[in-house]
């Protein structure tokens, strides 16, 4: 019992780096262009927040392959 909580807990946490990457290139984005109306900021910041958190997504699912 205790074991599948530990694996249920790891695989959480291994959501946390691609989400809290994603969102932090998605807020950089939005502070970082204040002179571009809100509509593009927003497109800009969901491609990011995907882009990033996808790609950081690919790798660590792609890590788990490798017996680590």
């Amino acid at each position: 019992m205790e074991s599948r909580m530990r694996r249920v807990n790891r695989r959480l946490w291994r959501w946390v780096i691609p989400i809290g990457g994603g969102l932090l290139s998605a807020i950089l984005i939005v502070i970082a262009t204040p002179h571009v109306s809100w509509f593009l900021r927003a497109g800009l910041a969901l491609i990011a927040f995907l882009y990033i958190g996808g790609q950081s997504a690919a790798y660590l699912w792609s890590s788990r392959d490798q017996g680590s």
